[in-house]
């Protein structure tokens, strides 16, 4: 039938032609996308155009044309639709839309605390044109930025970070003092959270009136100075004005109106469990010296003096009774005690004013076999020189070696804590530290998500921090609970261990069901250290070949007068063993030494118990011998 229609055709192409009728080629079609948009007839010699529709482009002939055969040329047009491309996500902020051709349109967000910019909702709009291109060009996303937070009067915002996310705290001006912990947080609204704080003077209390006196001035903040006098026949004894200064303590010392007829202190008394004190009157100057029976240990100042104003330096002491045998009381020393988590029950010793501490240890603890870690401290009046000239203080060569800035920023702490019982895994992050003022602020995460920020002041003469709740983030109600107590504070000391590397913050947590808390500090802390001279002269050299010359003339002339030292057994179970006297003039009892936990004084001085008057030493025991001029001190290499 092919053929035959082909057949048909021609003939009825050759009768037109013949008999004068036009060839026809009928319907040319539209493509799909596409439009017909002129025609003059579909005859021999017709011609016919194309054009996509708006939105598409084309591709092949646009034109057709009538041929003889009754056909058109060509095939007709594709219209494919226009497209402009992925326009590309922005940063902080992403894109919703996967169409990207003609009349399709793309929106951007942005991430949570930044800000679109150029502002406003059709902005974020972006639709694909006729021509293959985007509207207008993409946003772009700008970290929210809270402006500059309040200022106080006395005080100074403490950093310069004031985008989303960030948080700021305030400091005060010496002699002020911050109203409340606080720190503000820029939220995602662009606004800060939190309250300001006010930078209030520091406050002295009421300094008191001399019995059989009177006070001027009755303001007791920073600065401020009150004037004390006594009525007649009273005589003024102490400070006749004194300041309120910068750290909350008045300048002077407290008056006292002292009766002529007077001119020595009242009888202290003896603390219950204590050894009578045998004194001959209480003079101005006078010291009375505290011990307490066996058993018992001394809490408290071990030495007290009868001062200008007919009263008592320091505190009354007390006899407080421990398992642990009773330790040496050392004298001019003001003992205090603490529970640690790790270390136990310690006491912490402080030399009283006047002192320093020249050897022995500032902390001792109870072993478990009863005794304690350490030796004794020895208190030495006056305040140390170093030798080195360098001027290292003498708060730097004595106290326990942690660094002011244990709490440096960006410094991680890991441990545990205390609820109910049980130890709860913790870790906290140093935020804010200012060296200045000791301000530390932290945030402490637990695992159950919960995120606590604490604020306090590091106090580095006594190694302790104080850090008080200020805000609570958590997952759940429930995890939330335990914390929510406006008093929840962490009260704690930092301690060097042995290495002089390792640094633990451990104390108590005050709130109901919590306890002792137990963190160490994660990785080294980085300190200014000497550097020695590389250099030398010819003093040094000829030094260094004197000394050892006159150090082995020495030790063989001490070793000589110890060999002639005798010693005193003389020792009963209420005090410590007493020193004796024999021909080599005053000599040491022997002691037991009982091991060293904790930090040790080394300042050249050190008092350490001496194994040469143990008879029973192994012969494997070496013993290097130093002097000084008093011949006193002697260290052992074991």
């Amino acid at each position: 039938m092919t053929s035959l229609s082909g057949t048909k055709e021609r003939s009825v192409s050759s009768r037109s032609r013949k008999y004068g009728v036009a060839v026809s080629c009928g319907n040319p079609g539209t493509p799909a996308h596409g439009r017909i948009v002129f025609s003059d007839g579909i005859t021999f010699g017709s011609s016919v155009a194309y054009a996509c529709w708006e939105g598409f482009k084309t591709s092949g002939l646009t034109t057709r044309h009538c041929t003889t055969n009754g056909t058109w040329t060509g095939q007709p047009p594709d219209c494919t639709v226009i497209s402009c491309g992925d326009p590309g996500p922005i940063g902080n902020g992403i894109y919703l839309g996967s169409e990207f051709t003609y009349n399709h349109t793309v929106t951007y967000h942005c991430n949570p605390g930044h800000l679109m910019e150029p502002p406003g909702p059709r902005r974020s709009v972006l639709r694909c044109t006729k021509d293959g291109t985007w509207n207008q060009t993409k946003p772009s996303c700008k970290v929210i930025q809270c402006g500059p937070p309040a200022q106080v009067h006395h005080g100074k915002v403490e950093g310069t970070d004031y985008s989303w996310g960030s948080s700021v705290s305030y400091g005060c001006f010496h002699g002020y003092q911050l109203s409340t912990p606080a720190v503000l947080t820029c939220e995602g609204n662009g606004t800060w959270t939190g309250d300001v704080p006010q930078c209030l003077p520091v406050l002295c209390g009421d300094p008191g009136s001399p019995g059989g006196g009177f006070r001027e001035g009755n303001i007791f903040s920073y600065r401020s100075e009150v004037r004390f006098y006594c009525h007649a026949p009273y005589l003024l004894v102490g400070s006749v004005s004194r300041v309120c200064q910068a750290d909350g303590i008045w300048s002077g010392q407290q008056p006292a109106c002292i009766d002529p007829a007077f001119n020595s202190c009242r009888d202290p008394g003896t603390p219950a469990y204590g050894i009578p004190v045998m004194a001959q009157g209480f003079q101005v100057g006078s010291k009375l010296s505290f011990k307490c029976r066996k058993n018992y240990h001394i809490l408290g100042s071990t030495t007290r003096t009868c001062l200008e104003n007919l009263t008592w330096s320091g505190t009354q002491p007390e006899c407080i009774a421990h398992s642990c045998r009773q330790p040496e009381t050392p004298s001019n020393v003001d003992v205090r005690s603490m529970d640690l988590p790790t270390l136990g029950y310690t006491l912490i010793y402080t030399c009283q004013d006047g002192f320093y501490l020249a050897g022995g240890s500032e902390h001792r603890t109870c072993k478990s076999d009863g005794r304690w870690s350490g030796k004794p401290p020895l208190c030495k009046v006056g305040v140390k020189v170093n030798s080195k000239g360098r001027g290292e203080s003498d708060v730097q060569k004595n106290k326990i070696r942690v660094p002011v800035d244990v709490f440096s920023p960006n410094s991680e702490w890991s441990g545990f804590y205390e609820y109910l019982g049980k130890r709860q895994v913790t870790t906290f992050t140093v935020t804010v530290y200012n060296a200045t003022s000791g301000r530390v602020n932290v945030t402490l995460l637990e695992t159950s998500g919960v995120s606590i920020r604490l604020s306090g002041t590091y106090k580095s003469e006594e190694n302790q921090l104080l850090l008080k709740v200020y805000q609570v983030k958590g997952p759940t109600e429930h995890y939330l609970s335990k914390f929510k107590n406006d008093n929840w504070a962490m009260d704690g000391y930092v301690t060097a261990e042995s290495d002089q590397k390792t640094f633990v913050y451990q104390g108590h947590i005050h709130s109901k069901d919590f306890g002792k808390f137990h963190l160490t500090r994660q990785g080294p802390v980085t300190t200014a250290m000497e550097t020695p001279s590389p250099y030398t002269n010819s003093s040094s050299v000829a030094a260094a070949i004197l000394v050892p010359f006159f150090a082995l003339i020495l030790s063989g002339f001490a070793f000589y007068l110890y060999k002639h030292r005798t010693l005193s057994a003389d020792t009963d179970d209420n005090e410590r063993p007493k020193d004796t006297w024999g021909p080599g003039g005053r000599t040491r009892p022997k002691v037991q030494f009982n091991g060293y936990v904790g930090h040790e004084s080394s300042n050249g001085q050190a008092s350490f118990e001496n194994p040469m008057y143990d008879t029973n030493m192994k012969p494997t025991e070496a013993k290097a011998v130093r002097f000084d001029t008093t011949l006193n001190t002697v260290c052992t290499v074991v």
